[in-house]
């Protein structure tokens, strides 16, 4: 048999069968996925998104994509639940997070078309009592401050400050605080609740039925569940409690060596600092994160706690059965029998090193209840109705051409490639200008992408706290731009 014959045969067919359909795929570099066959670009994502979930462990994965201005391509992968094996659909809620400012920017921006609102007026002008604290903030912070992220509020939208930080219009700097303003100053004008305003404003022209700022507590249990890696949990506890005892610790020091003039310190001494630590520990985490989210952290680190003395005392009662608990050989030992202080270190060390083996599992968040509303952060949303959002954006839906074109248009500058404009972030990159969002709720990583010279954008919606570099990946393959939609 001829085997060279055969080879430069078999090389030919093969290059007769796949250039022509190399060349009707375009790279990432033509544009990304937005120029594919439509049926290529769903079996490609389809293949491609469940074999990342399984690398990166996400369990809940819904994505939309528009082109030509409207949703080409929506689905969900994975499942939702704890112990629910139910499929995820493009129609499955997630915690959208901050994907709900710019959907309340536009909100916001329609009042602004109807008179209602100004850009440049300062929001308290529309207020018969104060909402900030600072009179001078009352008087100065206007709505484009707040969208473009300029207004000097904080972003600590639990604990809720109401003060600026920084010198309103001075520079960029993120604020969830400034959209619970803006809230405030629209239900004032509306004399609606947020979730009614937005429903007849903003969710309901748009079409997104199934999304909301508050949720009836029955549909709770239809957001997908959040998760986390076991060690997030503890590191919440542990970071503000070991920063805590430290400075507590000093100041103990320094008050008993000055205050009392002792050099010796005794360890009751301590007792105040102790106590400090652990309630300034609770409060921390209650006013950064909520009552629910403090229970879980509590909970989490308590499991770790009992689940690590059953494992060292396993051991010291094996240790024990074996004869190895007893004083080191050549030492003597008076009495009952002295246990050896090595074997208990090594037990306790064995269990750690094993405990560290399973830090990175994932555990279920406690689910935001449907009550809470925050234009900062509470929008539950699916990737069809975001993708529906999207679509509405580019038609300039609610607000209009007009200041459709300057919700990018309108942005200050945060480097050479980011800015922020009315309610979006937006980025330079080889394709153009784009607008984005992400989204960061414990649990949960998300974001949106807008082009509005391609018509075209990407809604990403996981259920992991660890998903954020995965979204930005997908949205860099389907866009055709390196990941890099976030804050540098």
């Amino acid at each position: 048999m001829h085997y060279p014959k055969l080879l430069l045969t078999v090389v030919l067919f093969f290059l007769a069968w796949a250039v022509p359909v190399q060349s009707a795929l375009p790279s990432a570099q033509d544009g990304g996925m937005l120029g594919w066959p439509r049926a290529e670009m769903a079996r490609a994502l389809s293949l491609y998104l469940p074999r990342r979930m399984a690398e990166e462990d996400v369990r809940a994965l819904s994505v939309a994509v528009i082109a030509d201005g409207q949703i080409v391509f929506e689905q969900g992968y994975g499942t939702a639940g704890i112990f629910s094996e139910e499929p995820v659909t493009a129609n499955t809620l997630f915690e959208a997070a901050s994907l709900g400012k710019p959907v309340a920017a536009f909100g916001a921006l329609s009042m602004v078309r109807e008179g209602l609102l100004d850009l440049d007026t300062p929001l308290g002008n529309k207020l018969t009592e104060p909402w900030l604290g600072d009179g001078d903030d009352h008087e100065l912070i206007t709505l484009r401050q707040v969208l473009t992220h300029t207004s000097g509020l904080s972003n600590f939208i639990r604990c809720c400050s109401d003060e600026s930080w920084t010198t309103p219009g001075a520079h960029f700097s993120y604020s969830g605080v400034g959209y619970m303003y803006m809230g405030h100053v629209m239900v004032q004008l509306d004399e609606k609740p947020f979730e009614n305003i937005m429903r007849a404003r903003v969710l309901g022209p748009m079409g997104m039925a199934s999304s909301g700022y508050g949720l009836a507590e029955p549909l709770v249990p239809t957001v997908a569940r959040g998760f986390v890696p076991f060690y997030q949990a503890l590191l919440v506890f542990i970071g503000p409690l070991l920063l805590l005892s430290i400075v507590s610790a000093v100041l103990t020091f320094l008050f008993v060596r000055f205050g009392l003039n002792r050099l010796k310190l005794e360890p009751l001494d301590f007792a105040p600092a102790v106590f400090v630590s652990f309630v300034g520990t609770f409060g921390l985490i209650w006013l950064l994160l909520g009552g629910w989210d403090l229970l879980f952290v509590l909970g989490s680190v308590a499991v770790y706690l009992v689940l690590f003395f059953l494992g060292v005392l396993f051991l010291v009662t094996a240790f024990a059965f074996l004869g190895l608990l007893g004083p080191a050989d050549g030492t003597l030992s008076r009495g009952g029998q002295q246990t050896n202080p090595v074997a208990v270190a090594v037990a306790i060390g064995l269990v750690f090193a094993l405990s560290l083996l399973f830090m990175g599992r994932n555990t279920p968040v406690p689910a935001t209840a449907g009550d809470a509303v925050n234009p900062a952060s509470s929008l539950r949303a699916s990737a069809h109705d975001l993708g529906l959002f999207v679509e509405g954006v580019l038609r300039g839906d609610v607000i209009g051409a007009e200041l459709r074109d300057r919700v990018l248009a309108d942005d200050v500058p945060i480097n050479a490639a980011i800015g922020w404009g009315l309610g979006f972030g937006t980025r330079e990159g080889r394709t153009g200008r784009t607008g984005w969002q992400w989204g960061s709720n414990p649990g949960f990583q998300s974001l949106m992408v807008i082009d509005p010279e391609r018509r075209a954008g990407i809604v990403v919606l996981t259920n992991s706290s660890m998903a954020g570099p995965l979204v930005q990946e997908i949205a860099g393959h389907v866009m055709g731009e390196e990941a890099g939609w976030s804050l540098p």
